[in-house]
């Protein structure tokens, strides 16, 4: 039988792939684990076991001192605006969001519905059950089309995320959000471009990953996503701030609030502060303190998982799988 190695020898490999320590007592391995543990041999594969599950590591490659730690190999993957930021450990954030994704699939019971191929028609049945498209909208018709929604950012210290993620189940798809941002009109936008990719057609298996969502981005199917997006959320309002300045956000907040929102029917305040903040890229962090002014809800990344513990069968999973999918959700 081939010697298996201390814990100390595993953080060494683990650390190639970017966990710390740190990241591995509090995701890898269970709650019950005691330091003690670490010189004893079965222990150890035990742990390793666990830390391989939830980690996504495969676990041949962890346990055998002369092989080159690796992650698990992730479905077919397509790659949006690559961000070369994260050159060091490229796919940690994703190859993370993907066992999140696996557990999220097995925990619920539903099934993809096809989606209508154009934004009006998605806005319209949206509409026909809320009296605006925003973020609650959206995530109640995304489950009820059979598409599974979470936020996951307990990634390494860093580590860099991505703006969106889809990755195919067996029965459904699974789309995690992972911005650094709080307001709800982010999430909204950067789920109904994810919502696009797969009305659209991008997207029919494996995974794809928007590293960053760009205004003019040069990939036809971002171009298509941002277009769609900017659709079911607006209708036909893009742009509608045009080119105006404002003196400040106080300013750009009153005007929308007392002159836009009157005039069009069914759109958030908050999508009309952001859509100008977007295509006027100079009066971005303006539009930013506008959303915060007009006390926009800054609680995004807590109702995208609050509907998803929601949706969940936990009695699905097991206590280990149980707990750490807690911990990676933050619910």
């Amino acid at each position: 039988m081939a010697k298996i190695p201390t814990m100390s020898a595993l953080y060494k490999k683990l650390a190639t792939l970017g966990f710390n320590k740190k990241y591995i007592r509090e995701y890898g391995l269970p709650s019950w684990w005691d330091d003690e543990l670490n010189e004893k041999p079965l222990a150890v594969l035990e742990g390793a076991g666990y830390i391989a599950d939830n980690l996504n590591v495969d676990l041949k490659s962890l346990l055998i001192p002369e092989e080159e730690v690796k992650f698990n190999p992730l479905p077919d993957t397509k790659f949006k605006q690559h961000n070369t930021k994260n050159k060091e450990h490229p796919y940690l954030a994703q190859t993370l969001a993907s066992r999140v994704a696996e557990l999220i699939s097995y925990g619920t019971n539903i099934e993809y519905k096809n989606l209508p191929n154009n934004a009006q028609t998605i806005r319209e049945e949206i509409l026909s059950n809320h009296k605006t498209v925003n973020l609650e909208s959206l995530l109640d018709y995304c489950w009820s089309k059979g598409i599974a929604v979470g936020y996951v950012n307990n990634f390494p210290k860093q580590t860099k995320n991505f703006a969106g993620f889809i990755q195919w189940q067996k029965n459904c798809p699974v789309i995690i959000l992972s911005s650094n941002h709080k307001h709800r009109a982010k999430f909204t936008f950067y789920l109904a471009h994810e919502l696009g990719h797969l009305a659209l057609g991008h997207l029919r298996e494996g995974i794809l990953i928007d590293e960053s969502l760009e205004f003019n981005s040069n990939d036809d199917e971002e171009k298509e996503a941002n277009e769609f997006a900017v659709h079911l959320l607006l209708n036909k309002y893009d742009n509608y701030l045009g080119k105006n300045k404002f003196q400040n956000a106080k300013n750009l907040a009153q005007y929308v609030i007392n002159f836009v929102i009157p005039k069009l029917s069914n759109i958030e305040p908050d999508a009309v502060i952001l859509n100008y903040g977007w295509h006027n890229k100079n009066c971005f962090r303006q539009a930013m303190a506008a959303l915060k002014i007009l006390k926009v809800s800054t609680d995004g990344q807590t109702l995208i998982n609050e509907y998803l513990a929601d949706k969940l069968d936990w009695d699905q999973f097991s206590d280990e799988n149980y707990e750490y999918l807690e911990r990676a959700l933050g619910v």
